[in-house]
């Protein structure tokens, strides 16, 4: 693999971007202790200045484009180790590069509803209105926007980990076939199981265990990087 090098910087560049993106999402869902949960509407919200989510909107518009900066030499290498006479090979390459670029809009998008909601919420607390009457103007927020925002996240961490699991038990990656495991999927999973434990530093965590996943992810492509021969150019004399 040429520029070696470059690539993995570029990487690491990604892995800073989702560092950044997890501070946005702790920022936008670490609620603290006594947090309530009532449908939609956490009851903590109405404690939680509304900055908090206007940094963590413009965190995650700065880390998860760096996340993609460094996920394009990831998807590159993947393109390297597949075989060309493979089909399979070819199209979960393909459906790899279409769940990280998916997903690097999804991600964004599903973000600033969620920090979009609460800032709703905290405007209509303010008046006169019954709290019924507030939940039902943020649940309808919510649900316009809920199908597309949902279809969009589902698709990219679906696309994402079907190919991920595939290069790995193919050996398509330089990784330990227990990296199967480091999916977005499972992380996701992880993340639901830990908001039902109602132990507040626990659903805290899981407010960024999905890009904590990616974060592991992108380590994984670093590794298979840096365990690639480098192309050796031919000497003219």
């Amino acid at each position: 693999m040429r520029n070696k090098n470059r690539v993995i910087r570029n990487m690491f560049i990604g892995m800073i971007g989702i560092a950044i993106w997890i501070a946005a999402c702790w920022l936008m869902g670490a609620y603290g202790e006594g947090n309530v949960k009532n449908g939609l509407i956490q009851s903590n919200w109405a404690k939680m200045p509304a900055l908090r989510f206007e940094i963590s909107i413009a965190l995650a518009s700065i880390g998860i484009p760096l996340y993609y900066y460094g996920a394009r030499d990831f998807i590159k290498a993947v393109r390297l180790s597949r075989r060309k006479k493979v089909i399979s090979d070819h199209r979960m390459v393909s459906l790899f590069d279409f769940g990280i670029s998916v997903g690097c809009v999804s991600f964004l998008y599903f973000h600033a509803i969620q920090c979009l909601i609460p800032v709703v919420y905290k405007m209509l607390y303010t008046t006169n209105l019954m709290s019924a009457d507030i939940m039902n103007s943020v649940e309808s927020v919510y649900y316009y926007t809920a199908i597309p925002m949902w279809v969009l996240y589902i698709s990219a961490h679906a696309a994402v980990t079907i190919s991920f699991i595939y290069l790995v038990i193919q050996e398509r990656l330089n990784v330990s076939k227990i990296c199967i495991l480091f999916n977005p999927l499972v992380f996701w999973g992880i993340s639901e199981g830990l908001k039902f434990t109602k132990i507040f530093y626990l659903v805290d965590f899981a407010a960024a265990a999905v890009p904590f996943g990616y974060l592991i992810l992108m380590a994984c492509g670093v590794n298979h990087v840096a365990h690639i021969k480098e192309r050796r150019r031919r000497r003219t004399d």
